[in-house]
């Protein structure tokens, strides 16, 4: 029994390139979730959520220089 380089090769390529599909996989997988994340933490800072100001205190700053 004799074995080829070209079927070595072959096998080769088809195992790197499942393991590149694999990786592209996750890595969109990941670049979703961390878009989510980011969605979710610009609506938590959202700044409709405050109490509305009551009174003058505190608007008005003077600053001397």
């Amino acid at each position: 029994m004799s074995v080829s380089l070209e079927q070595n090769s072959s096998v080769a390529a088809k195992a790197t390139s499942g393991a590149e599909f694999l990786s592209a996989a996750v890595s969109k997988s990941q670049q979703e979730l961390e878009g989510q994340m980011a969605l979710q933490l610009i609506q938590s800072a959202n700044p409709t959520n405050l109490p509305t100001p009551t009174g003058n205190s505190g608007f008005q700053v003077n600053i001397k220089v």
